[in-house]
């Protein structure tokens, strides 16, 4: 964590409004992306990076620089939030309620990029954290095993799966 940061937070605990704002701005769009790579509801990942801030201000006192970075801390409230929504909204998920793109209608990019998304959803929730976390937020993967609760090594193991069954799933999508 910059001094910046430690400022900002030792701001916050008595109250701040001003080194609130400051760290929101900093830190709502990496929640916003984490959450939207997380959860298939655009909506419902904006409501979470908005339960994260708030939470960022409700418990800016049990935060401990010593412990974590404030990324971390906030990424990890995030995936916690995420988690429970994905846990309640399982039964629900479907991989034949997905729709994929026709790419012969000239949309390859798109398709590209549908066939990622739709992957993505499929692959258990721990192989979608670590993917995103890594590639989407670029953290390192110490960071990631503070946020998961596991070790590197673990990530380092979730993250070669995930890429195998990314692999074996777009693969899969485009020979029909």
């Amino acid at each position: 964590m910059t001094d910046d940061e430690s400022t900002l937070m030792q701001q916050v605990t008595l109250g701040s409004a001003e080194a609130y704002t400051a760290l929101v701005r900093r830190h709502l769009p990496a929640i916003e992306v984490y959450a939207r790579r997380m959860l298939t509801d655009s909506t419902v990942a904006e409501d979470v990076a908005q339960d994260v801030m708030v939470a960022m201000w409700e418990r800016a006192a049990s935060f401990n620089p010593e412990k974590a970075r404030l990324t971390t801390w906030l990424h990890r409230i995030a995936h916690n939030r995420c988690i429970d929504i994905i846990r309640k909204d399982r039964p629900t998920t479907d991989a034949d309620e997905l729709e994929f793109v026709d790419e012969s209608a000239g949309q390859s990019k798109l398709g590209d990029d549908v066939s990622v998304d739709i992957a993505l959803k499929l692959l258990p929730e721990s192989q979608r954290t670590a993917l995103a976390l890594t590639y989407y937020q670029s953290l390192p993967n110490k960071e990631v095993s503070a946020i998961m609760g596991i070790s590197t090594r673990a990530v380092e193991s979730l993250l070669c799966r995930a890429r195998a069954a990314l692999r074996q799933q777009i693969e899969a999508q485009q020979c029909p």
